[in-house]
């Protein structure tokens, strides 16, 4: 289900924006572009975690091997996250001077 596998991608989403704004980091986000404030890196984390909340509506009504199933597409979500932004990263660090 697309909005499950969504729901992961927002949840890994929402890591490194909160770790750099809490750390008094800049980062990129689509809010505040390259050299997005600590402040608004806590902002697009809230944001992305509001989303995952929003998208797990309804899944206390669903039967247990329906979560199951539900749950690993979220992790697939997860997963392609993770290495969408671990590509981008080592893709990153070579363009940096």
């Amino acid at each position: 289900m697309k909005r499950d596998f969504l729901t992961g991608v927002l949840l890994v989403n929402t890591i490194p924006h909160t770790v750099m704004g809490l750390a008094g980091k800049r980062l990129l986000t689509p809010l505040g572009g390259p050299g997005s404030s600590p402040r608004t890196n806590l902002v697009w984390a809230a944001t992305n975690l509001a989303g995952a909340a929003l998208l797990f509506r309804g899944w206390r009504t669903t039967d247990q091997p329906d979560a199951e199933r539900r749950l690993r597409t979220v992790q697939h979500g997860m997963l392609a996250m993770t290495v969408f932004g671990s590509c981008y990263e080592l893709l990153a660090s070579r363009r940096r001077p």
